[in-house]
């Protein structure tokens, strides 16, 4: 669960802290108030990209922070990552006016994808705008591999998938080369014997071409190495006016702590000057200037640059990718007929593989549908749909795609007698927000989470549905947080804790604040939902027993 929430620096809120606590909490203010805000900032705390533009000063960095109480059977994706692990976690997020950002967990610096990787664990925003991409089959597809935990059979086809792919092109490229004419051929045969005698080695040219610079300057080089080597060791140099401070200190040294510590230093840079002074002879005695040596250096740099030149690439490496497509080109000419068939042996038995790895894909996903259906269609029936019907449709593809060969589609009915079609065709925007909250209720048994954010999930829903999704929360809350950002009083009402967000002026800025309310504030801000800016004595008497249910 988020136990705290620090957001400094960030949009209209200059410095704020907030303290959760466990349970099921609300958020509401006016519209544009920035309950927003508050969500942002913990999206980006769940790896989301950033700019500088969110920044409230722009001379100064903003800082994210959320402390997550954890689990032990947590502890090993933090270990996987290489994480220190805490019972009370911390993320933070630092986004500098640069639009640079840098993420830590426990003070560990993590990438983005790490720090989604892990926050994804606990917690899960589920917001209006995921209500309406449910209605896109990808999305619905990506649902279904969440909740059948089928990551592992995913991420096997997809490998099979990619090889099966890289073939296909690779002989469709064959293909397009054809047959070469017998002058296309001894050409060809040319450049490729050109660059195998070449004997090409992927980094020589940076070599060489040090050792070409060395041996170019070695003259200046020997001749300042000289120069440096008596400065520290002659007579009255740099070794031996150390060596008669250190012996001046040596005599006073035990007089004082500061006078044995500047001993002890200068104990140490003698040290490290004859280190670098043995160094530089060694380097000095190491310089061979041999005319042979250069001419040999020069002619290879010569053959190496040409063949760049010639073949217009950038590096070696890019001369052996050139010497293997040229290979490949004049086997696929010289024995056309046979290397098709032997590439097409290959893609028929990585084919065998990847229908396999698709069945176990489809099965892996079609475990969890039969009792994920019953389960959605049960807790919509205690959202006021009284005969829901609500199934996952899988068809097979034609052909493979990067996720498989599965067409997924959710369908769903809200009226007896009617039949279930597409999710786009049929649902109203209330019988998405229960859907929606459905979902979320039944995946986060599915994941364990520890923390669900529902950002206005009730959208389009009042009165007595309204009531039954607040019941919904209410009971979700009795095994992990649920935080709320909600207009509506029904739901504000059966919270343990209530937050209002509101703005302030200050020094010529709108700021954005957060409060807890207490019993009489809470009456207050619920009377307000009710009824409007204008309090009236029956809506304070309306909050007061939705608050007493």
């Amino acid at each position: 669960m988020i136990k705290k929430l620090l957001i400094k620096n960030f949009a209209l809120i200059k410095d704020l802290e907030i303290d959760f606590s466990s349970g099921f909490i609300v958020v509401s203010g006016e519209t544009g108030a920035g309950k927003s805000i508050m969500l942002e900032a913990i999206a980006l705390l769940m790896g989301k990209r950033s700019d500088s533009g969110i920044l409230f000063d722009k001379n100064t960095k903003c800082v994210l922070e959320l402390s997550l109480i954890i689990k032990n059977n947590k502890k090993n994706i933090f270990i996987e990552n290489n994480i220190d692990f805490y019972s009370e976690t911390i993320i933070r997020r630092e986004i500098f006016n640069s639009g640079r950002s840098r993420a830590f967990i426990n003070d560990t610096p993590v990438t983005l994808s790490v720090l989604n990787l892990i926050t994804s664990n606990f917690l899960e925003i589920y917001s209006q705008n995921q209500s309406l991409n449910l209605k896109i089959p990808e999305n619905q597809l990506d649902f279904l591999d969440k909740i059948s935990h089928s990551s592992t059979q995913l991420s096997e086809y997809q490998s099979i998938f990619n090889e099966y792919t890289a073939l296909n092109l690779e002989i469709a490229k064959i293909k397009e080369t054809n047959i070469l004419s017998n002058s296309e051929m001894d050409f060809l045969k040319f450049q490729i014997n050109e660059l195998k005698m070449s004997n090409l080695i992927v980094g020589e040219k940076e070599k060489l071409e040090s050792e070409y610079k060395l041996i170019e300057n070695s003259s200046s080089i020997l001749e300042n190495l000289s120069k440096i080597i008596q400065n520290l060791s002659a007579e009255g140099g740099v070794t031996s006016k150390i060596s008669e401070i250190e012996s001046d200190l040596k005599k006073i040294s035990n007089f004082s702590d500061t006078l044995y510590e500047l001993k002890e230093r200068i104990l140490s840079v003698r040290i490290d000057i004859q280190d670098i002074q043995e160094d530089l002879r060694h380097k000095y005695d190491s310089i061979n200037i041999d005319p042979e040596k250069f001419v040999n250096i020069s002619n290879r740099l010569d053959i190496l640059n040409s063949l760049l030149l010639k073949h217009r690439k950038n590096d070696i490496s890019e001369l052996l990718i050139l010497l293997e497509e040229m290979n490949l080109k004049l086997k696929a000419s010289s024995d056309f007929d046979s290397f098709i068939e032997e590439k097409n042996q290959k893609l028929s038995m990585i084919k065998e593989k990847l229908i396999f790895s698709s069945k176990k894909l489809t099965e892996k996903r079609m475990s969890v549908c039969s009792r994920f259906t019953l389960e959605v269609e049960s807790q919509l029936r205690k959202l006021g749909i009284k005969s829901p019907i609500f199934s996952i449709n899988i068809n097979k593809k034609e052909e493979f795609s990067q996720n498989g060969v599965d067409d997924v589609k959710f369908l769903f009915s809200a009226n007896k007698g009617s039949d279930a079609q597409e999710l786009n065709k049929v649902v109203s925007g209330g019988e998405l927000s229960r859907l929606m909250l459905c979902f979320s209720y039944l995946t986060s048994n599915y994941e364990n989470l520890s923390c669900l954010i529902f950002d206005e999930i009730d959208t389009g829903v009042s009165g007595e549905i309204a009531n039954l999704m607040s019941e919904m929360m209410k009971d979700i809350s009795q095994y992990r947080q649920v935080i709320s950002v909600t207009h509506l009083p029904q739901i504000a009402s059966k919270a343990c804790s209530h937050f209002r967000v509101y703005k302030t002026e200050h020094s010529n800025r709108t700021i954005t604040k957060i409060k807890l309310l207490n019993k009489e504030e809470r009456i207050e801000e619920i009377a307000k939902m009710l009824s409007g800016k204008k309090v009236t004595e029956s809506s304070i008497t309306n909050a007061k027993e939705l608050l007493s249910q």
